[in-house]
């Protein structure tokens, strides 16, 4: 029998005032979860949705990933809070789309800086209270194009590839410690930072062997298992959360 529990771990949520994040961060939250809502350029009215859930559950955290001293104090707020951190979900990420003989250098770093860097970043400051605590879980969700590449997405495409081979770097050395670190590459899942890309959808929806879109709440059900102390032994993974056989 699989038991699928999450009542009082503390899970770090980069990224999560919007798009799958929140709806994994309200997820969390309503199984009982301490859950703490990492977000920078949001527009404040985003967090109205966590509004109602118990103070004693929920930190609302403004930090920048890609600046190390953010972070640090942001994990110095919730170990005052909560003493420990058991899950890091990295989740932030953004996209700056263009043909690759028309983008900038600009473009080319700040989605390297966000969507790699900053998981480095927080993953090695997360990690060493993970270690402290001997055991932990790194929970990194990558892409399908990290795997196959995208046109006019070289800068995202590299950037989630990057992620992917962190995963499996980090699961090699932190494994000693009890800290699992696995990725997860979701399907064509309609957000916030994808709903102008209609002809991907249309591309997505076309491939599936189920000729629908994938679903946000399959993703979020596996996440919860994976949170939960039913997902134990499993690291170094790349799960691919699709209905497409070929990319």
């Amino acid at each position: 029998m699989v038991i699928i529990d999450v009542v009082n771990k503390t899970i770090v949520i980069t990224g999560s005032s919007k798009g799958i994040g929140r709806e994994i961060a309200l997820k969390l939250l309503n199984e009982g979860a301490n859950v703490i809502v990492n977000y920078y350029k949001s527009d404040p009215s985003t967090l109205n949705v966590f509004k109602g859930f118990p103070c004693h559950k929920l930190l609302l955290c403004k930090a920048d990933i890609t600046n190390e001293e953010e972070v640090l104090e942001m994990c110095n707020k919730i170990s005052k809070k909560f003493g420990s951190i058991d899950v890091l979900i990295n989740n932030a990420g953004i996209i700056s789309d263009s043909p690759i003989l028309e983008m900038t250098n600009d473009q080319w770093r700040s989605v390297l800086e966000t969507n790699l860097t900053g998981m480095f970043i927080c993953s090695k400051i997360v990690a060493k209270y993970m270690v402290n605590n001997q055991q932990g879980k790194i929970i990194n969700i990558a892409s399908l194009k990290g795997q196959s590449g995208s046109e006019n997405q070289a800068n995202y495409s590299t950037s989630k590839g990057g992620v992917i081979s962190l995963t499996k770097s980090m699961a090699i050395e932190l494994g000693k410690y009890n800290i699992l670190v696995n990725a997860l590459c979701p399907g064509f899942i309609s957000t916030d930072m994808n709903k102008n890309i209609e002809f991907k959808s249309y591309a997505a929806q076309k491939a599936s062997v189920l000729k629908y879109h994938d679903s946000l709440y399959d993703l979020i059900n596996f996440v919860i298992f994976m949170v939960s102390d039913s997902f134990s032994s499993i690291s170094g993974q790349v799960f691919n959360l699709d209905s497409r056989i070929k990319v």
